[in-house]
This record gives structure tokens, C-alpha cells and sequence, in this order.
């Protein structure tokens, strides 16, 4: 049985210099209510609204932008064009990016995890609810059962032997396809030998994702100090809590270095305060009521997160925090749900190396020039991502 122990500087183990970067991303589909979010004014935070008000314990590490647009995720009935919220793109057929930005920095820094990366929702996975793509514009799975993540991270699979056999089986499989593949390359024209290479590319990554399965497959999960209580899916506050400290445990226990967390709406939830549908309190009308409402469930989402940001200040990982390092990315599908526009997007970025912490108002911005700069963070070679027009400084 593996237990997780601290990195020891005596021990000769990796330096702060050397510690992993990790990405957490967090996605509120039916975005927040802006007025009581986003500063009137640009710069440092001096008079923040009431919502804004619950992060205040990291106001120094935090950067927001706001007004930021998604070009190409204008056209579409109702909640569809939501998918695009992290790729930039809304119809797969026609866009140029297929991948989303939590995948593309999993790609740069998923090798050497268990998971290379995890997604998880809070609440049903609808048509509109999948915002995780792969490089290949196929959906990532995204788990919205608190106790499937639990025993997936920490619990001994019951079945580990029917998988060894599965896993031999795969490997079996992916010998004999390449090896005919192989045997038939020199009998092909110039257009089918790229159709096979194309082929044989899609076959070596199946062949990577078997080989890391059997790799992690014997090894043993790592044992953490948390008993996953009972909660209630109709509450916004539990559920999201729980999936944020799931989240929290991932990154602490480096089972994978890229978690993004995706808050869709509840058809009915109950509170202390108040019950209803949130996705009706969105469409508020400028109704004050409703909006009284609405912001109940959004200060409790908020609050939600806060913890689970001075969670990670409170845990230590190497020679700093787990919070030192990590980006974390907060934003949402839409500008506003009430009018179902997609541009005005709000962006929350809180990482500890932030130089000038504060309020940028941006203007026909592409929200991927902030991924791509928050991409630039894992892999400073890339120069395009998306519809970027230029990589945003994130750390400036």
C-alpha cells in the first residue's frame, strides 16, 4: 500500500524550481450575474461588488478580464454553442482549433500522471454541457459522480485482474495491426502511404494509452485522509463542494496535473434559504426577485471555490504550496445566460506569480488570446491557439 509522502530537501528530491505546474479549470455554464462581479473601474481592487466580495482572501493572486469575446461561438439555438466555451469554436466541422485549452496544456503535462487529465460536472452531461475536446475534436469523457472520481483516484480496483487480462488483450491487438500495416506500406501509392501514416499515428496513441493503463495499473493509488460524505445532488453547495475537493485531492496527490470542474444548471435544487430552478433564476428578466435569488446560488458557488483556494495555500507540495503551483482558471459559457449572448465573457486567473493582480477591461479581445497565454505558461513554444490574435501576458 502507497502512502503519499512530502518531497524532503535532505533527500536530494526536486527543488521549488523544478516543481510541477498544474492547471485547475472551472467552468460556470450559466456564467454569473456581472453587475455584482466585475469592478466599474480597471485596476487594482479598491470598491468590488458583493460576489467579487467572496474571493477577497486572494484578491493579491488574482487577475480578471472581462469583455472578452468568442468569435467564433456566435451562431446556434439556445445553450448549443456552450461546447465552445474552452476550444473557441462552436460547429466542429468548420473550426480550426479541435481541441480545448484544459487538453492542450494535458498534452504538455499529462505524461507522467496516472490520469493525464480529469473533467468533472456537476449535474447531467447534456448535448450542451461537453466543453472538453481532444486534439481530435472527440468529446472527453466528463464523470459527474462524486464516488466513481473517488474510486478511480484512491480505491483498489475490484476487477484488477479481469483488467490485466484486458490490457494484454489490447496490447496483442495494436502488435499484430501494426505489423500488417507495416508489411503492406511498400505496396501502397503516395496518397494511401499518408491515409496509413495517418492511420498508424491514431493506432501508436491507442497503443501509448494501453502501455500507460498496464504501467499505472500495477502500481498502487495513493491513500488520502478524506471520508467522501453524503450530499445532495439538488445542492448547488454540496455538490460543487465536493467535487471541488475531489478536484483539490487529484492535484494534491499528483494523479493528474490538469483538473477542469464544470458547474452546469440543476432543473431543481434546494437550499437553506431558497429553492427552485437555476436555470430559470438565470433567465431572470431583470426580475429583482429573481435575481435576489439567483445571486444566492452564486455567492454559494463562490464560496465554494475560495475554499477550495486556501486549500490549496494550506497544503504543502515540494518546497511551496499546492496553490504556488497551480493556475486556476474561472469562467463561464456565457457573457450572460439571461440574453444567451457568448461574448462579454468574464476570465478569473489566480496564480501566485501574478505581478500586477487587478481588473483589465478588454474590448473585441479573443478569449483564446488568454488561453493561448495561459498555454504559453506549459509550453512557451506554441504561438497560436484558437482565433488568437496575440498571446495575453497572463503574469504581467
Amino acid at each position: 500500500m502507497a502512502l503519499l509522502l512530502p518531497c524532503m530537501e535532505s533527500l536530494g528530491q526536486v527543488g521549488e524550481e523544478d516543481a510541477p505546474r498544474r492547471l485547475l479549470t472551472i467552468v460556470n455554464h450559466l456564467s454569473f450575474y456581472q453587475p455584482e462581479l466585475i469592478p466599474l473601474t480597471e485596476g487594482p481592487f479598491v470598491k468590488v461588488p458583493t460576489l467579487l466580495n467572496e474571493l477577497s482572501d486572494h484578491f493579491n493572486q488574482l487577475k480578471i478580464l472581462s469583455g472578452l469575446d468568442n468569435p467564433a461561438v456566435q451562431n446556434g439555438f439556445g445553450h448549443t454553442p456552450c461546447v465552445g466555451i474552452l476550444s473557441g469554436y462552436f460547429n466542429k466541422l468548420h473550426r480550426k482549433n479541435r481541441i480545448s485549452i484544459d487538453q492542450a496544456v494535458a498534452d504538455e503535462i499529462g505524461a507522467s500522471t496516472r490520469f493525464k487529465s480529469l473533467v468533472f460536472q456537476a449535474g447531467e452531461n447534456l448535448d450542451f454541457s461537453q466543453i472538453s475536446w481532444d486534439k481530435h475534436g472527440l468529446p472527453v469523457h466528463q464523470i459527474d459522480s462524486p464516488r466513481k472520481i473517488f474510486n478511480q483516484l484512491f480505491q483498489v480496483d475490484e476487477d484488477e485482474r479481469t483488467q490485466q487480462q484486458i490490457l494484454a488483450e489490447d496490447r496483442s491487438i495494436l502488435d499484430a495491426v501494426l505489423a500488417q500495416a507495416s508489411s503492406m506500406e511498400k505496396r501502397l501509392n503516395v496518397t494511401d502511404r499518408i491515409k496509413l501514416d495517418e492511420y498508424l499515428t491514431s493506432v501508436r496513441e491507442v497503443e501509448q494509452s494501453v502501455r500507460r493503463r498496464a504501467y499505472w495499473a500495477e502500481r498502487s493509488k495513493p491513500r488520502v485522509d478524506y471520508k467522501l460524505d453524503d450530499f445532495s445532488r439538488k445542492s448547488v453547495d454540496d455538490y460543487v463542494g465536493t467535487l471541488l475537493d475531489l478536484a483539490v485531492l487529484a492535484l494534491q496527490t499528483d494523479s493528474t496535473r490538469s483538473v477542469t470542474v464544470q458547474i452546469p444548471f440543476w432543473e431543481g435544487f434546494k437550499e437553506p434559504e431558497i429553492s427552485g430552478n437555476y436555470h430559470d433564476l438565470s433567465h431572470h428578466g431583470q426580475k429583482p426577485e429573481k435575481i435576489k435569488k439567483l445571486l444566492v446560488l452564486e455567492h454559494a458557488i463562490l464560496k465554494r471555490i475560495s475554499r477550495s483556494l486556501s486549500m490549496m495555500k494550506e497544503r504543502t507540495s515540494g518546497n511551496g504550496t499546492l496553490f504556488d503551483q497551480t493556475t486556476t482558471l474561472l469562467t463561464a459559457s456565457m457573457g450572460s445566460a439571461n440574453s444567451h449572448n457568448f461574448d462579454n465573457l468574464p476570465a478569473l486567473v489566480f496564480d501566485s506569480r501574478l505581478r500586477t493582480p487587478g481588473h483589465w477591461q478588454m474590448q473585441d479581445v479573443p478569449m483564446s488570446n488568454l488561453y493561448l497565454g495561459l498555454l504559453q505558461l506549459f509550453a512557451p513554444e506554441q504561438e497560436f491557439f484558437g482565433e488568437s490574435t496575440g498571446a495575453f501576458e497572463v503574469l504581467a
